[in-house]
């Protein structure tokens, strides 16, 4: 079976989403324009809730891989 290691495009996402989430909220705060800064702001939520996602399931992929069976589909 063929598996990808997902973990540095889920670190990538995670890194981005942050500095996208991050510098719209300090801009929101700074000119007050919360209504226009809010979908920026989803976007980077979802980027570090969708890279978070791939890094765990690379964590978890890698410690099945470790195990003593070696029992794999």
């Amino acid at each position: 079976m063929r598996s990808f290691n997902t973990g540095p495009a889920g670190t990538l996402m995670m890194v981005v989403g942050l500095l996208l989430a991050g510098s719209s909220t300090w801009t929101a705060i700074q000119r007050d324009t919360w209504r226009t800064a809010l979908p920026s702001i989803l976007i980077g939520l979802s980027l570090i809730a969708v890279g978070y996602s791939l890094v765990a399931r690379a964590k978890r992929t890698r410690s099945r891989s470790d195990g003593a069976d070696g029992d794999e589909l």
